[in-house]
């Protein structure tokens, strides 16, 4: 499996029969293989995660798919929280979120990959201590259904507008409850010298894989 970082959310995904791409909206996505099919996933419709273009944006590849949430283009198969697809031999489980959308877990080829899209533990500076005891109740929800499940990599959210420690509450929790493999952060937009500066504080770094530092990651 080989991990292409796009921008912010936004990543290609290379597996030996198959391509998959997340939250696309900036910047370029590889051309490989033609004739490999093209998964497209949108956990959302916010600007920032689906690009209204992305239908000729991704014309390169011959056959493609589509799935995702709040997307209006009808070439897209709607997928809601708690719904499972299975589309010629990979299978799509769709989460709640804390945000808007769903985030995504997709098994493909021996491989489980998660997309977090916006499901994240959104604190901020003036929240009230009850709105961040719902949040976290919120998360910690939307994450039991991962409990047990073998994560080989997971896209999760290190939003640079989220001061210290905040930003770093989200993967942390996620790291113990769901306990994946790999761990890429994302959702930092033009904040990357803040989202790398942020890794060695994360108490599972080891783990983290610096997107910054790579165009292409090999696991």
């Amino acid at each position: 499996m080989r991990i292409y970082p796009i921008y912010h959310s936004g990543f290609f995904v290379e597996l030996e029969e198959r391509y998959l791409l997340f939250d696309y909206y900036r910047r370029e996505i590889p051309r490989l293989d033609p004739e490999k099919p093209l998964y497209v996933f949108i956990t959302h419709g916010h600007r920032d995660h689906c690009h209204p273009e992305i239908q000729s944006l991704t014309a390169y590849y011959q056959h493609r798919t589509f799935v995702g949430n709040g997307v209006k283009d009808p070439a897209f198969t709607r997928i809601d929280p708690g719904q499972r697809l299975e589309l010629d031999g990979v299978e799509i489980t769709a989460l709640d979120s804390t945000d808007r959308g769903v985030a995504l877990l997709v098994r493909a080829e021996g491989r489980t990959i998660f997309h977090a899209g916006d499901l994240h533990l959104w604190y901020w500076d003036d929240d009230t201590p009850e709105e961040r005891k719902d949040m976290y109740r919120r998360y910690c929800a939307a994450l039991a259904p991962l409990k047990g499940v073998v994560v080989d990599v997971a896209f999760l959210v290190l939003d640079s507008r989220q001061s210290d420690p905040d930003a770093l509450m989200g993967i942390e929790l996620f790291d113990r409850m769901v306990e994946p493999r790999h761990i890429i952060p994302m959702h930092y937009g033009d904040g990357a010298a803040r989202m790398e500066a942020r890794i060695p504080k994360l108490t599972c770094r080891d783990k983290v894989i610096n997107p910054r530092r790579i165009t292409v990651y090999e696991l």
